[in-house]
Formats: structure tokens, C-alpha cells, sequence
């Protein structure tokens, strides 16, 4: 009746009279719902099994919509799917048993509960023939109940399966019991705490059970509670084991408990550090010989699988304590990698391997199950062993050189096994080995004049090349798909690391290549592709030349294949192999070489073209057609004359589709960029007009390739461009000039000097539309870099033209009046540099009466005036000699040392020290003899400063003739009580150090106290010294002199003035940052025991304010700075330090003060990508001070950037708490952790940052 349904669970809203319709509806689907539920439940009762099967798959099609069902419904639902898996049918009870995984998430938590109980029952008391299917019902319920229900039905269960399992009835009860309590405790061990020591003592009395298979499933059991057992808990079940382990006399119950051990540390991993000091020789002991004939047995193999995962999962998870048991850990896994006792390797293994392979694929056999009809089990240790390789390359990027020398050869050595899933393990281990190299390398950034040296483990990889690509060709040689595809991905990590000496081997390796873009596999296809790109790319054209006929029918016949990814892959070879053909000389910008490729270029051309032609194919088919025939016309366009009409109509073609415009952008730019000089006349107009669109649109992408786009155009084609292109041009560019982006404003300016340059009547088009933007750009605090270059350059090119409305002294005028509409002292600093500019591009005459004017400018009251006036004076004195032009200059200038205002004086030292640099015997013994007055120490050094930094940047001048005249001045101050005057001694000092380190670094030492029977240094000297040092680094250090004096220099990070220690850290961050090859030898030893104990250090003192009294922790900046040179290192020297050793300090760090916090959470996050290992080993540790981060809350009276600010530490944390659950190891990350993560996802406020972190990411 409606009364009841209205009232029951199905009630439908109470609606208006226009929805009267839908409450009926919803009425006649509850009636509707409830009629079939009925029917269907009497035919589950039919006696013909077809129809209960139906019925029993209709109900569960019925279930997965969206009912409702009251209580009398869900219990008849429940006891018959219940009772359909005692069905005579196994159809039907499959069908029951997929019907009770959807009932579950349907029915309320009572009936849930009942069917647990009444499953349960029916495992310990039913039917021994249907035991089975009982069990399956109670894994799904297990897999498939709510989590909410979930607590419930592991304390109704757990009691009743431990008693299945202790009893000694029915062994199949213990088994299914043992099943179902090992799927439990994964899923809510959590849930039964307190019956965690039952658990154990029962699962532990398995152990010893005369059945085998009872033992096997008693110790994954117990790998599932170790997971979840507190860690008193934890360290008694290891103690006890290792305690049987010793006492038992039975061989059986050892391996048992063996295999066990290695179990749970498979699944608790680095909660086993502190045991691993007896588990680790134990394991090795039972791994034992594999020369012992009496241990060759599948049970023995079993047990040193078992034992060599368990050292894969302490290598990674347990970084710190395994390090005293890597050597031999490592030893063993060589020796087991090589264990093979049914197979002998003789010289004669490839042609068995190859007889082995086609009997293979004749009888479609495969290596495995071979092996499996033979009891060979021995691969499975091998490829244990290897995986324990992979582990310690894979995390210890530090012992990289001692890796190649140990395990390099011997791991080529073995890419003969017979069993492929080994080899294809073996190989992926050395090529885990080579990326490990290529990342290192990566770290060290582009060699410099400083860093040039090669790293050992480079060597050492070049020195055994010869043997590894004779492996290789061995393996790309033979049949074995998977294994080819291995050996490409190792070559390509090759190619990255050792480029030129991979070119030795090449005309070896072309055929075997050759040979696998014909193969059928079209993964290897596109594997071999990719490779012989990269070598192309990498190799010299000559190396490659000799092979280019075997190849390229070859990969043109690739371009007509089928597969997208094959025909880009071959068009970006193609691409490649243009280059080849014809290589480009980089210095001269011409062609070089004499190799004939004429016959290639037609080929060539016809493949492309059917690509660039088709509309009906892939996008990335399309942007690969385009740039590979913008590399063939840009090289080979002199063969391609008649057909160039046809190239260029297509091009044009693409370049008005919106989706093929970027890169055909970049083709038109490579045409235009040919040393043949490539007519483009017949698309030139037509190509600018739409090219000047494009600068209209939005996308940032797409105006920067514009922009780079027409000034190619514009320095190939000028001579068929007319006036009105150039208009065009320039008017479309002139928006994009703005501060608001100075990239798109640097490409902008420089094709208006492009322009300007081929046609200098486009002015009156740049004064009308550039000018006025570049008058807004010039007076902006936020011009720098390459756009302010670009714009000086404007401004001398328009000086030289002279044009009428863009002559010197109407420009300067522009630019001058831009100074009443400026605030901040950058944005005069950037007025003063294109007033400078067009005084120097300017006459004699015209300058020195603009001098004059600036001159008089000086004396009005208009500070920021006066201020322009001495910056530019500085600006034009450094590229003029200004003696001449006014007379006692130098003294006017320093008369602005006496102005009220700090900006004046500033500038005034600026223009002191760029005026000196233009005449050196004038100028600079004014600024000596004004030092050794007692005033303005701080403005004349800052002069100073100006003169020396300014030689050691620019070519061509020389400071040695001043030397002896300044440095005793500098020394003088060294020991100022002003901070101020000692930063600005040790910036000159620095510089000074980059150009004459052979006067300035002895000298150093000696102040310091560092010679023989030097006396100690004041502590204000050797802060100095320090900062010096720090300042140096930036620049060209001198490797040679410093390496001498650095270990003095490096005592001062003992220093008891906390001052010195600060300064001498922040050297230590400077030169790792910048000049890792000098610190590199004294890190292990003198500085990162010196950054961790700074880390902790904490001096803390209390200042009477008067009214209150503050705590002040002097420690603070050096701990800041300590933990940024740790940042510096695990950038550039990642391998010189022990990142397991620093976790504890680490963990220090996350609870310290709120800018350390932030320091830390990016060095944890590094870590994560770097040494996931070492984080797991530590991570309970760590969950504590981050949920205190993260869970912060801001205080009542915080408001602005108080809050910003906190807001920020949250979001900082909740940052490294995302790198950590992003460590691809669920079983090693603890629970501790995922329960820290749940509670994060419960807090709205925290899971929105979350949410929108990842958005950022």
C-alpha cells in the first residue's frame, strides 16, 4: 500500500502539484522493485538449476540499482544468497558469492554481521565438500565490506579463526581459516589490537606444523601481522623467531623459520633496522655456497630466494643500518646471480641459446615452464639476486665508482642467461647502473673551465664499452623480443652518458639495429628508432655516413608504416638523418664534408611529402611531416629547386590551421636560418601578413615563436620586403613591448633593430608605435636583463640613423622628462642607462654639453634629478674618459657624499666608481686618499667596489697595476666595527681573489692566523676573510690557489664567534653551490659533520626590553644557513653525502622554528626523488613533526601576512607529506603514516590545500 511505502524507507519528497507526476513514478518503481525482488527470490528456490542461476544473476542485477530495501527484505535476500551456496551447482554458488560482494555495501550493518557469523560458522561446522565455497563467500565478504563496518567484522571474526586455526581438527579448516585470517589482517589487522599477541602465538605455533603448506600459510600470516603490530609487539616476534632460528635442531622447522623472517621483512621493512645486525649473518648463512651440491635442492632454493629478498627489502628500505653489511651482501648477490648448477656456459652458449630459442618457438614452449616440468627452480634465485643489485644501485648513488668496479663487467658478463626473465633483469640492472651515471653527471651541470674533469665512474664505463656493446650485439642478434627492447633502453642511456665513445662501436652495431626495424615486433621498431636517433644525435656525421645507405630505405619504408607512433618516431629520424647527409659546421655556419647524398634526396622528399600532404592523420604525425621538411629544404633545398613551389604552398597550407602553425612556425624559421639562401619570395607577403595575426592572439607560446619567427624572415628575406611589411611589423610587435613580460619584449625590440637595421626609413613606424612603449620600459623598476640590453641597443642604432623625431637630443629629452613619473630608485638606475647609452653613441660636441647640463643638475634641489644626473654621469664616465669635459668632476661628485638623502649619496658612490674605471690614474687615487680621512668609509669602498667588479667582469682590463695601491686600504678596514664597511672589503676582496688570487689568497691566510707562527686573527678579521672567500665563489675562483690555503680556511666553521661559523657556512653553501669540485674533497671530512652538529645547535639568551623580556636563539641563523648548504649539496653533490645518517638530524629540523620547518620540507622532499629509502627507514619518526606543522592552527590575533605566512608552513608541509605518499612502495610506507594521511583527508581546510597542490603540480 502507498500508506506503508510512504512511511518506509522508499519515501518519496512531498512535491508541489506540478511534480505530482514524479511521486507517482517513484511510487510505481518502489511497488515495481519489491514485486521483482519477491519473484525472483522464489525461482532462487526452483529445482531446475537454470532458472536458480538466472534468478540468482537477475538479483544481483537488481542489487546494483539504486533500491531501497526495509529489514524484512534484507534478511530473506541474505538467507538466500546464503543458502545458494550450498547449491548443488557451482555455477549458481559462483553467482551467490559475486551476489554477496554487491549485497554487502547494501544491507545494514546487523545483517552484514549475521552473514559474517553464519559464513564463519559454516568454514569451522559445515559441510566438509562445500568448506570451500564457504570460504570464498567469507574472503569477498572481507574484500568488499564498508570500511565502516569493517572494525565490527574483525572483532567478530578474528576469535573464531584463531580457534580454526589452533584446533586440531580438520586440517582443510585450518587452511581456509589461515586464508581468511591473512586476507583480514591485511585489510583491518589495525582493527584488532588487542588481540595482536594472540595472533602472533598461535600463527607462531603453525610454524612447526608437519604440513608444509600449513607452514606457508601460517608465515604469510603472519607477514600480513607484522604490518600492523606495534613495535614492542614487532621486535618480540623477531626475537623470538631468530631465538627458534638458533635452538631448533630440525632442518625443516629452520627453513620455515627462516622463510618467515624473510616475510615480515618483506613487509615491515625498515622497522626491522635495529635487528639487522643478527638477521643479516643469519641470512647469509642459510643462502650459504652455491658451489654445496647437497644445497642444490628446490627446497634450499626456495629459502635463499626467500633470504635474498629480504636483503633487497633492507637495501632499500633500510638505509642507514645496512651499510655496515653492503659489502657483503653485495658479494653474495654477485656470486648467486651467477648460480646455475643444471647449465654449463661453455664457449660454444650462443649457438645453444639459439637452438634452445627455435626449439622454443616451434613447440611454443616458453623458458619457465620448462623449467618448471624440470624442477629447475635456481632462476628464481637468480633473478632474487639481481633484484638485490638493483636495489643497492638504484639507492646508493654514492658508491657509483666502486659499483662499476665490483659488479660492472659481471653483470655484462651475464647477459648470456638462459632465462630470459633473468636476463631481462640483468640488464635492466646495468642499465639502472648507467642512468644512475647519467643522473649524476646531470647534477654536475655543463662543464666549465673549472669543471672539466671526468668523473671515475665515466671512465670506468668507457674502459669496459667494447665488452658491453659486444654483449648487446649478442642479444639484438638473437630472437628474444623483450630482451632487444631491454638492450635499446640501455644503449639510449648510453648514448647520454658516453656519446663519443658509442661511435667507435656504431658501424658494428648499424646491422643489428638494421635488423630489428624489420623485425614484426612493432614495440621494437619503435625501441630500435628511438635509439638511432639518439646515437645519430649524438655521433659525428662521418661515423655515420658510411651506413646511410643500409638505413635509410630502411626507415623511409617505416614512414609509410601504419602505427602513429612509428611513422613520427621514423619522421624524427629522418629529420636526423638530413643533418647526417649534409652536417652544419657550428663555427663557420656553412656546410661541410664531401659525402654524396644526391641519390637520397629524392626518396627523402617523396616519403616526407606523402606525410606533410595527408589531412586525415595523426596530430603528431602532422607536426613531425612538418619540421622534418623544413630540415630537408633548410639542407638539401639547392636539389630541391622545381619542387620548392610545392613545399612552400603546403607550409603556407599549415600555417593558417591553428593546430599546425607552432611547428610550422619552426620550419619556416629553419628554412630561413639556411646558409643556401632558400627563396622565399613566393609566400613572403602572404606568410608576414599572417604571421603579424598571430601576434594578436593569446597564447604566450605562439607570439615568442612569432616573434623569433619574423626576425628570421626579416634577415634572409629583407631585400623582397617592402615598406608596407615593415609597417606591418612593427606596428603588430609594438603591444608586446611592456614590462609585464620582458622575454616577449626583448624578442620584440631586437626585431625592431632586425627591421630598423635593413631599412632604416621604417623609423617614422617605430617612432609612432614602438617609441612611445619604449619610453614606458625605460623608466620601469622592473627592466632588466636581456630587455633592458635590447632596448640600449634600440636606442644606439637610432642615435647612429639620425632620423628626423628620433635624433639624439629629442630622444634624450623623452627619456629625461620619464624621471617625473618615477618613484623607485631602480627605474631612475634604468633612465640613467639609456641616457648613458645615447651620450656615448652621441658626437664629442653633443656630449660634453649634455655633461655640463648634468653637471648643473647637481646643484638644484631635485632629488630625483640629482639622482639621475650621478648615476648617469657614472654610466657614461666608465666607456668615457670625463676628465676633459668638465673640470674637478670627481670633486662634485664627491660633494654629493655631504646630501641629507641616502639615495643621493648611493648614486654619488656609484658614479665615483664607474667614473674611475674610464680613467684610473685621474680618479682612483682620489678615492684612496679620501679613505684614509675618518669619514664616508662605507660610500668610498662601495666606489671601490664599483671599480674592482667592474675589471673582474669585463674583458680586457687589468687591475694588477693598482693592486699594491688598494689593497692596504682594504686590509686597513677589514676590522671595521661598521658590518656595512666590512661586507663592502670582502665583495672587493672577492673580486680581487677571481683576478689576482696569487697577492690575495697568501694574504688572507696570513691575516687569518693560518701561516706558520701566524698570530690568531681577530674574530672580525676572519669574518671577513670569510665573506671574501663566499664572494669569490661566485666567480671565477681559482681552483689551484684555494685548494692549497682551503683547509685554513675552512677551521674558521669551528670558530667559537658564532659570527665567523655564520660567515663560514655561507662560503661552504656559495662554493658547493657554485664550485663543487673545489669543496668536493673536504666534504666528508670537514664540512657535513660540521652542517649536521649546526643543525642542532641552539644558544638562546634573554634580552631585558625593559617592559618584557624577548628570547633571542642565536643559533637560529646558522642552523638556516647549515641546512641550505645541505639543500646545495643534494643538488649538485648528492653523492658526497650519507642521507640515511642525516635523517635524525632532519627529523630535529621539522620541529624548529617555522622557517627551518620550510628548510627542511624541501630537503625531505628531495630526498623522496633521491633516497626514497632512507625516508621509509625513518618515516615514524618524521610523521609527528609534520602533523604538528601541518595541523597548526592560526592564532586569534594574526591577521595579513601573519596568516599568509602560517598558511604557507601548512601548505609547505602538506607538500612533503604528498612527496612521501608519492614513494612507489605502499608496503614500505608505514601505517603510522597512512593513518597521519587519513586524518589529513578528514580536516576540510587541509584536504582543499591538498586538493589544490596537486592542481599546481
Amino acid at each position: 500500500p502507498l500508506h506503508r511505502l510512504h512511511r518506509g524507507p522508499l519515501q518519496c519528497p512531498v512535491v508541489s502539484h506540478e511534480g505530482s507526476a514524479e511521486v507517482r513514478k517513484c511510487g510505481r518503481a518502489s511497488i515495481m522493485s519489491t514485486h521483482t525482488l519477491n519473484a525472483l527470490l522464489e525461482k532462487t528456490n526452483d529445482w531446475d538449476k537454470d532458472e536458480r542461476y538466472m534468478a540468482t544473476s537477475d538479483l544481483c542485477n537488481e542489487l546494483q540499482k539504486d533500491i531501497k530495501m526495509d529489514a524484512s527484505m534484507e534478511q530473506r535476500i541474505c538467507a538466500a544468497v546464503l543458502k545458494r551456496l550450498d547449491d548443488p551447482s557451482n555455477d549458481v554458488q559462483s553467482k551467490a558469492i559475486q551476489c554477496l560482494a554487491i549485497l554487502l555495501k547494501k544491507v545494514q550493518e546487523a545483517q552484514v554481521y549475521e552473514i559474517c557469523d553464519k559464513l564463519c560458522g559454516l568454514i569451522l561446522d559445515g559441510k566438509d565438500e562445500l568448506r570451500d565455497i564457504y570460504s570464498i563467500g567469507l574472503k569477498t565478504l572481507v574484500a568488499d565490506v564498508p570500511e565502516h563496518n569493517g572494525k565490527g567484522v574483525a572483532q567478530r571474526l578474528i576469535r573464531r579463526l584463531l580457534s580454526g586455526v589452533s584446533g586440531d581438527g580438520v586440517i582443510e579448516i585450518k587452511l581456509e581459516c589461515l586464508d581468511v585470517l591473512g586476507d583480514l589482517l591485511k585489510r583491518f589487522g589495525h582493527e584488532v589490537e588487542d588481540d595482536h599477541s594472540l595472533v602472533v602465538e598461535v600463527l607462531m605455533a603453525e610454524l612447526t606444523h608437519d604440513k608444509n603448506v600449513v607452514r606457508k600459510k601460517a608465515t604469510a600470516s603472519l607477514g600480513a601481522a607484522a604490518v600492523v603490530l606495534n613495535d614492542p609487539l614487532l621486535n618480540q616476534l623477531v626475537d623470538g623467531l631468530l631465538s627458534n632460528i638458533t635452538s631448533q635442531t630440525d632442518q625443516t622447522n629452520v627453513r620455515t623459520l627462516i622463510q618467515t623472517v624473510g616475510t615480515v621483512s618483506r613487509t615491515v621493512g625498515y622497522r626491522l633496522g635495529r635487528h639487522l645486525d643478527s638477521i643479516v649473518p643469519l641470512f647469509l648463512k642459510f643462502v650459504g655456497d652455491p658451489e654445496d651440491e647437497a644445497t642444490q635442492t628446490e627446497q634450499h632454493n626456495e629459502l635463499r630466494e626467500t633470504c635474498l629478498q629480504g636483503f633487497e627489502s633492507f637495501v632499500l628500505r633500510c638505509n642507514r643500518e645496512i651499510q655496515p653489511h653492503l659489502e657483503s651482501i653485495t658479494t653474495t648477490s654477485l656470486l648467486f646471480m651467477k648460480f646455475d648448477p643444471n647449465y654449463n656456459y661453455g664457449d660454444d652458449e650462443e649457438d645453444e641459446m639459439e637452438e634452445e630459442e627455435e626449439w622454443e618457438d616451434e613447440d611454443g614452449y616458453e623458458d619457465e615452464e620448462v623449467e618448471d616440468e624440470d624442477d629447475d627452480t635456481s632462476w628464481k634465485v637468480r633473478r632474487a639476486a639481481v633484484k638485490v643489485l638493483n636495489a643497492v644501485v638504484t639507492s646508493r648513488p654514492e658508491m657509483l665508482t666502486e659499483l662499476y668496479t665490483k659488479c660492472g663487467a659481471e653483470l655484462v658478463n651475464r647477459f648470456k642467461e638462459r632465462e630470459e626473465n633473468v636476463r631481462l633483469d640483468i640488464i635492466e640492472c646495468f642499465a639502472a647502473l648507467v642512468k644512475m651515471t647519467e643522473l649524476a653527471e646531470a647534477r654536475k651541470g655543463t662543464p666549465t673551465l673549472v669543471n672539466t674533469e671526468q668523473s671515475p665512474a665515466v671512465g670506468l664505463l668507457e674502459s669496459m664499452l667494447t665488452t658491453v656493446m659486444t654483449a648487446s650485439m649478442k642479444q639484438l642478434n638473437g630472437k628474444a623480443d623483450k630482451t632487444k627492447s631491454a638492450v635499446f633502453a640501455m644503449l639510449k642511456s648510453l648514448c647520454t652518458v658516453v656519446p663519443s665513445a658509442l661511435g667507435a662501436h656504431m658501424t658494428e652495431l648499424v646491422p643489428c639495429v638494421c635488423g630489428c626495424l624489420t623485425d614484426k615486433n612493432q614495440s621494437l621498431k619503435l625501441d630500435a628508432l628511438t635509439f638511432l636517433r639518439l646515437a645519430m644525435e649524438n655521433q659525428a656525421p662521418e661515423t655515420l655516413q658510411a651506413s646511410m645507405d643500409r638505413i635509410i630505405p630502411l626507415i623511409l619504408a617505416l614512414v609509410r608504416e601504419e602505427w602513429y607512433k612509428i611513422i613520427a618516431e621514423a619522421l624524427r629520424v629522418v629529420q636526423v638523418i638530413v643533418t647526417v647527409l649534409r652536417p652544419l659546421d657550428d663555427d663557420s655556419g656553412m656546410f661541410i664534408g664531401d659525402y654524396d647524398y644526391t641519390a637520397h634526396v629524392d626518396p627523402i622528399y617523396d616519403a616526407i611529402l606523402v606525410r606533410l600532404e595527408a589531412h586525415d592523420i595523426d596530430q603528431e604525425i602532422k607536426e613531425c611531416a612538418i619540421i622534418a621538411v623544413g630540415q630537408l629544404v633548410s639542407t638539401l633545398g639547392d636539389q630541391l629547386t622545381d619542387r620548392l613551389p610545392v613545399v612552400e604552398g603546403l607550409l603556407m597550407e599549415r600555417l593558417r590551421n591553428e593546430i599546425t602553425r607552432m611547428p610550422t612556425l619552426k620550419a619556416i624559421a629553419m628554412i630561413c636560418a639556411s646558409p643556401i639562401g632558400i627563396d622565399l619570395t613566393p609566400i613572403l607577403n602572404e606568410a608576414i601578413q599572417e604571421l603579424s595575426q598571430f601576434l594578436r592572439q593569446q597564447s604566450r607560446p605562439l607570439k615568442q615563436t612569432t616573434l623569433e619567427t619574423l626576425m628570421a624572415l626579416v634577415k634572409s628575406s629583407a631585400t623582397h620586403m617592402t615598406e608596407t611589411l615593415f609597417d606591418l611589423i612593427l606596428s603588430e610587435a609594438a603591444p608586446l613591448v611592456s614590462d609585464g613580460d620582458l622575454h616577449l619584449t626583448h624578442l620584440s625590440l631586437r626585431l625592431s633593430i632586425s627591421v630598423l637595421t635593413v631599412s632604416p626609413s621604417a623609423s617614422n613606424t617605430l617612432a609612432q608605435h614602438i617609441m612611445p612603449k619604449c619610453l614606458l620600459i625605460a623608466a620601469s623598476p622592473l627592466l632588466q636583463g636581456r630587455a633592458l640590453e635590447s632596448l640600449l641597443d634600440l636606442l644606439k642604432g637610432l642615435v647612429s640613423l639620425d632620423a628626423p623625431g628620433l635624433t639624439f637630443d629629442e630622444l634624450y629629452d623623452l627619456i629625461q622628462s620619464k624621471v617625473n613619473d618615477v618613484e623607485q630608485k631602480q627605474g631612475i638606475a634604468n633612465i640613467a642607462h639609456c641616457l648613458a647609452t645615447l651620450c656615448v653613441a652621441t658626437t664629442e660636441g653633443k656630449r660634453g654639453v649634455t655633461v655640463g647640463s648634468l653637471v648643473e643638475s647637481l646643484n638644484g634641489s631635485d632629488e630625483p634629478r640629482r639622482n639621475l644626473a650621478l648615476l648617469t654621469i657614472g654610466e657614461l664616465g666608465q666607456h668615457r674618459d670625463l676628465t676633459a669635459t668638465v673640470d674637478g668632476l670627481q670633486m662634485i661628485v664627491l660633494e654629493s657624499f655631504e646630501s641629507p638623502s641616502e639615495e643621493t649619496k648611493t648614486a654619488a658612490a656609484y658614479a665615483l666608481g664607474r667614473m674611475a674605471v674610464g680613467n684610473m690614474a685621474c680618479y682612483l687615487p682620489v678615492i684612496l686618499e679620501s679613505l684614509n680621512a675618518n669619514r664616508h668609509h662605507y660610500l668610498l669602498l662601495s666606489a671601490l667596489k664599483e671599480v674592482i667588479v667592474l675589471h673582474a667582469n669585463t674583458t680586457g682590463l687589468d687591475f694588477g697595476p693598482y693592486i699594491e695601491q688598494v689593497l692596504p686600504h682594504l686590509l686597513k678596514h677589514c676590522e671595521s666595527a661598521e658590518e656595512g664597511v666590512r661586507n663592502m672589503v670582502a665583495e672587493c676582496l672577492g673580486a680581487l681573489i677571481t683576478m689576482h688570487p696569487e697577492v690575495i689568497v697568501p694574504a688572507l691566510t696570513n691575516l687569518g692566523g693560518g701561516s706558520e707562527g701566524g698570530a690568531p686573527a681577530g674574530s672580525l678579521m676572519r669574518w671577513t676573510i670569510a665573506s671574501s672567500l663566499k664572494y669569490c665563489m661566485t666567480g671565477r675562483a681559482p681552483h689551484a690557489i684555494l685548494m692549497e690555503h682551503m683547509a685554513n680556511f675552512l677551521e674558521m666553521l669551528n670558530d667559537e664567534d658564532l659570527q665567523v661559523r655564520h660567515a663560514a657556512l655561507s662560503m661552504c653553501n656559495a662554493a658547493v653551490h657554485h664550485q663543487p669540485n673545489l669543496i668536493i674533497s673536504f666534504l666528508d671530512s670537514k664540512i657535513i659533520p660540521v652542517l649536521y652538529e649546526t643543525v642542532r645547535l641552539k644558544q638562546e639568551r634573554v634580552v631585558d626590553l625593559g617592559p618584557f623580556k624577548q628570547k633571542v636563539d642565536d643559533g637560529l641563523p646558522l642552523r638556516k644557513t647549515a641546512l641550505a648548504c645541505i639543500n646545495t649539496v643534494l643538488d649538485t653533490l648528492p653523492d658526497q653525502m650519507d642521507v640515511g645518517a642525516f635523517m635524525p638530524y632532519l627529523e630535529t629540523g621539522l620541529g624548529d622554528k617555522e622557517d627551518v620547518q620550510m628548510l627542511c620540507h624541501q630537503i625531505l622532499i628531495k630526498i623522496c626523488g633521491y633516497a626514497p629509502g632512507a625516508v621509509l627507514s625513518s618515516l615514524d619518526s618524521l610523521v609527528d613533526p609534520l602533523e604538528k606543522t601541518v595541523t597548526k592552527k592560526v592564532k586569534d590575533g594574526q591577521v595579513g601576512t601573519e596568516v599568509d605566512r602560517a598558511n604557507e608552513l601548512i601548505r609547505s608541509g602538506l607538500r612533503a607529506v604528498l612527496a612521501i605518499s608519492a614513494i612507489d612502495d605502499s608496503a614500505g610506507i608505514s601505517r603510522k603514516f597512512w593513518d597521519f594521511v587519513d586524518r589529513i583527508q578528514k580536516r576540510e581546510k587541509l584536504a582543499a590545500m591538498v586538493m589544490a597542490i596537486k592542481q599546481e603540480a
